[in-house]
């Protein structure tokens, strides 16, 4: 039996280039080098860009995606994701597929195999060395959220998630260890990395915008958010029940019905509300579920990303708000990553998370929270913090 932190290791040796991490489901996807990359930057041809990423698709079998949060329009903020494309579609020249104890390839690579399985490896876990993780109030930020407040009380809109982005400078950072942590710190999350160039966009994501398998398609209503200080059940369903959570949870919920009636004329089927527990945060979720007979992976992006959890609502609204009031590019911060096979596809949001430049030395965290018209400012700052720590406590430096 491979033991799966021992695996992760020895694939984080051979430094892969995308990586989703699953240890809830035993499930490690890995890619190496580079086949093709397809990247949408005309608008106006996206039929024909679409047509030459299912034909590579057929031919290779397996590719890698990366959506960012707002597709309409190209940077104008700076140039922090230069090396990220609005719209990536990334063919390796070879991938693995690791869940439950068995392997699959895409491609062939007899040597990179042989260094990953054949090794021995141990996961040497080094001791925490965390970056400056003191939290300070932003002014600007607080500013921002009252700025939301303040236009959602005299407009269409009913909810707007207001970012915020920490910048660490002269920062070396161990990016093997680091993504061993995370995996290990939030087990119930996708621990993930995309790679180009000198930059790392990385992360433990708790949110799945969409998995497609065995003609199902899921999605996560995740939203609301509350610190986690180690409260016992009653008292995390008491703090949910006192705050606007449950409110803002019900904009996300709908939506996504909605826009799963789009794609299909089948029942949609929801799981009860549940209550997903991270280390230092507890959040709302309700699982969506319909039958759907083809992978249309590109209609279900269009309908279920960005939903109200990672934009606001109406998603349209609010996506143009944030695009004239937040100080940064958001990018792949609230964007969407995943894979695609030719039956199956999997997407997940890029929250918790960081974007790394090894040549300039610079880390950029994001977090963000959901703002409504009756949201209270001090618990949105608690709310943010402990997000930031979500991501901040688990990087190592070198």
């Amino acid at each position: 039996m491979q033991n799966y932190f021992h695996l992760l290791s020895s694939i984080l040796d051979n430094q892969p280039n995308r990586l989703l991490i699953s240890p809830s489901e035993n499930k490690i996807v890995a890619s190496f080098g580079k086949y093709k990359t397809i990247k949408l930057e005309d608008f106006n041809n996206q039929d024909k860009f679409k047509t030459e990423v299912l034909r590579t698709l057929e031919q290779k079998k397996i590719v890698f995606a990366s959506i960012s949060f707002d597709t309409s329009t190209t940077s104008t903020k700076g140039s922090i994701w230069k090396d990220f494309p609005i719209t990536e579609y990334f063919f390796p020249s070879y991938t693995i597929i690791f869940e439950n104890e068995k392997v699959k390839e895409f491609g062939l690579d007899k040597t990179l195999y042989e260094k990953i399985f054949n090794k021995s490896s141990r996961s040497d876990y080094k001791k925490k060395n965390f970056i400056n993780k003191n939290q300070n109030e932003s002014e600007k930020w607080v500013n921002l959220v009252q700025k939301a407040k303040n236009d959602i009380s005299k407009s269409k809109l009913e909810k707007i998630v207001v970012g915020d982005s920490k910048k660490y400078k002269n920062i070396e950072i161990n990016i093997k260890q680091t993504l061993m942590n995370m995996t290990k710190e939030y087990p119930d999350c996708i621990t993930f990395l995309y790679q180009n160039k000198n930059d790392y966009f990385f992360g433990s994501t708790p949110e799945k915008v969409f998995e497609y398998k065995n003609k199902k398609l899921t999605t996560d209503a995740l939203a609301g958010s509350i610190p986690n200080y180690g409260q016992n059940k009653d008292e995390i369903e008491k703090n949910f029940n006192n705050t606007t959570l449950i409110e803002e949870h019900k904009i996300v919920v709908e939506f996504l019905e909605e826009e799963l009636g789009k794609l299909s004329k089948n029942k949609i089927n929801k799981s009860k509300l549940k209550i997903k527990s991270l280390r230092n945060i507890n959040h709302l979720l309700i699982e969506l579920e319909t039958n759907i007979e083809d992978n249309n992976f590109f209609e279900f992006i269009d309908h279920l990303h960005p939903s109200p959890a990672l934009a606001g609502f109406p998603v349209e609204q609010a996506k143009e708000w944030i695009k004239n009031n937040e100080p940064f590019d958001r990018g792949l911060y609230t964007g969407s990553i995943g894979y695609v096979e030719n039956d199956s596809s999997y997407f997940f949001a890029g929250l918790r998370c960081a974007k790394y430049s090894s040549k300039y030395k610079e880390l950029i965290s994001f977090a963000g929270n959901g703002i409504i018209e009756n949201s209270k400012v001090k618990y949105e700052i608690e709310e943010l913090n402990s997000k930031f720590d979500a991501i901040n406590k688990s990087i190592l430096e070198e």
